[in-house]
């Protein structure tokens, strides 16, 4: 299983739930480069940098596997 950050586990959960317990379980070759320059395009909007570390929906005992 990998584990995810917070935040990217929300990203991928929020724009791309079809691959998610995929990538999830190790298929991270589902992440593409445009993905990934998308989530870090998000990381730095306001919505995004709640769920990094300092941020108001930061939670440090996140654990992807929650949601499924």
């Amino acid at each position: 299983m990998v584990r995810f950050t917070q935040s990217f586990s929300h990203w991928l959960f929020e724009n791309h739930k079809d691959i998610y317990a995929l990538v999830l379980l190790g298929h991270t070759e589902l992440v593409t480069e445009e993905m990934w320059n998308k989530y870090i395009e998000w990381c730095n909007t306001d919505d995004g940098k709640q769920y990094l570390k300092g941020g108001s929906k930061y939670d440090p005992d996140f654990d992807e596997r929650k949601r499924l």
